[in-house]
């Protein structure tokens, strides 16, 4: 198969996985919205009694969201910027690209797990999950609350997120490198010889 043909499949692939993660991210925001709505209106009517509740039906309506974002966004990278010319306007396309996904991944995702743990959960620094036994640690009172599992858990996922970012981008510099260190192809005659410069 050409490089051309190549280059046209990966970009039919990426615009329908476009269009499919806008699809995905579009309905999932949807029933997010709507399964996080209360369960009755101002006058005490019920409304959508056919919709379920509950934070764990709204926390898989944001994750169908996400995976579709992240869909359109790998599409939009497979079809105009993967194994194609870097200019300027690809080049900050990619950038933009990135920045969505560090927004995403450092910002976006630990909000929304830091407003389930403290908004839904009440995991505060007040409610103690146990106490370690005093023996261990030199007849002290030392008390782990959910407050603190809640930061330790934040603060584990930025370290392993950090961390695959760092070495996906090493990763991609080291790849990067293989595929353009080729030694360029020498040019040949119409009858297939090598040209070579004859000094005078």
């Amino acid at each position: 198969m050409s490089e051309s043909q190549q280059l046209k499949n990966y970009f039919r692939i990426g615009i329908a996985a476009v269009v499919v993660g806008v699809g995905t991210s579009l309905a999932g925001a949807l029933w997010a919205h709507f399964t996080e709505l209360p369960g009755v209106n101002n006058v005490g009517a019920e409304i959508y009694p056919s919709i379920p509740r509950g934070w764990l039906w709204v926390v898989i309506g944001q994750t169908v969201s996400l995976a579709g974002a992240l869909l359109a966004m790998g599409g939009t990278a497979l079809a105009l910027l993967y194994r194609r010319e870097m200019t300027w306007a690809r080049a900050s396309l990619g950038a933009a690209l990135f920045a969505a996904l560090t927004m995403i991944l450092f910002g976006i995702i630990p909000n929304q797990w830091l407003t389930l743990a403290q908004g839904t959960f009440s995991w505060t620094s007040q409610k103690v999950v146990f106490t370690i036994p005093k023996w261990l640690v030199l007849n002290n009172e030392i008390a782990v609350s959910y407050g603190a599992i809640k930061d330790v858990v934040s603060g584990t996922y930025s370290v392993i997120v950090l961390a695959g970012t760092a070495l996906g981008m090493y990763w991609w510099q080291i790849h990067s490198k293989k595929t353009t260190t080729a030694p360029p192809p020498e040019p040949v005659s119409t009858y297939g010889r090598p040209l070579t410069k004859v000094g005078r």
